[in-house]
């Protein structure tokens, strides 16, 4: 496997994607042989393989850390797809560079979603709000599962359904949304839908495509209630999981079951079996990068 200028990368990976290295705010990814180099305030570790750095193909630059510019050395794929197993499927994720340094792929939910995959009844109705790139969606297709994806961005959602297409999966039934969030949970409440579970990845703040706002500290608890109502009720579809995910430093994993406890209370829902911890990846000196939280509630009968 060679780098973008020809150079053969130091210890290749047998897996499509990973961290190379991590250090001084930065991180290096490795994504379908690829090197990108982008920002990490949260890593502080000297770089263990400095050399490394200097095959990136893409590196994201912001001087005042908000949106930023990148810089490509050598032509890119098109489409730059990562291949992702997840246990009964392999997910093909394109890689997008964005202005927000963002590229469209997750790495520290790779567990989720194997986790999605593997637990998720076959017949389960599920909602995937936040849905970004489809990653999750995708996971819970692949299980058997009807999947209702809501995303407050059409550019988002081309993604998704490229990906879906790239997977093999543009025929499963997912339907796409165009829209916001709780408002779409709300019409759905109105109209006495039924979900088996749902998967929620909150950004800190944004707006739908109304101009809708949502800020985390202060929509994400009601939200969340909301779509616990929408799986409580006899005769609907197969229980399954519920799911949710943050990047913002406040929402800390405790935080996160703690909504998830009082959502299910509150629907008459049985608490079941929650797990709760850290995002995060390892790169290949064994560190690990936290990214994000998560808590999650098995499916239960």
């Amino acid at each position: 496997m060679n780098g973008p200028t020809g150079k053969k990368l130091r210890d290749p990976a047998v897996v499509d994607f990973g961290v190379d290295a991590a250090g001084r705010g930065r991180r290096l990814e490795r994504l379908a042989g690829l090197l990108v180099d982008r920002s990490l305030p949260q890593a502080k570790q000297p770089r263990r393989r400095p050399a490394a750095w200097a095959d990136a193909a893409a590196i994201f630059r912001s001087p005042d850390g908000g949106r930023g510019a990148w810089e490509f050395t050598a032509p890119l794929p098109d489409p730059w797809l990562v291949h992702v197993p997840i246990g009964p499927a392999t997910l093909a994720l394109e890689v997008r560079p964005a202005p927000s340094g963002q590229i469209g792929i997750f790495l520290e939910q790779v567990e989720q979603w194997a986790w999605l995959a593997r637990v998720t009844p076959r017949g389960a109705v599920m909602l995937s709000l936040f849905g970004h790139s489809g990653a999750a969606s995708l996971a819970l297709a692949a299980a058997g599962a009807e999947v209702v994806h809501v995303d407050a961005s059409k550019q988002a959602i081309a993604l998704a359904r490229r990906n879906a297409a790239a997977s093999g999966m543009a025929d499963l039934p997912i339907r796409w949304v165009c829209g916001d969030a709780a408002t779409f949970v709300a019409r759905q409440t109105r109209r006495g839908a039924r979900f088996s579970g749902a998967v929620l990845d909150p950004p800190s703040w944004g707006h739908g495509p109304r101009g809708e706002a949502f800020a985390i500290d202060r929509d994400l608890p009601a939200l969340v209630h909301d779509v616990t109502a929408l799986m409580a009720g006899a005769g609907g579809p197969p229980p399954g999981p519920l799911v949710l995910t943050c990047h913002s430093p406040a929402w800390h994993h405790r935080r996160l079951r703690e909504t998830l406890v009082s959502a299910c209370a509150a629907a008459g829902l049985p608490a079941g079996r929650l797990e709760s911890g850290r995002l995060g990846c390892t790169d290949d000196f064994g560190r690990t990068l936290d990214l994000g939280d998560f808590a999650r509630r098995m499916p239960t009968a």
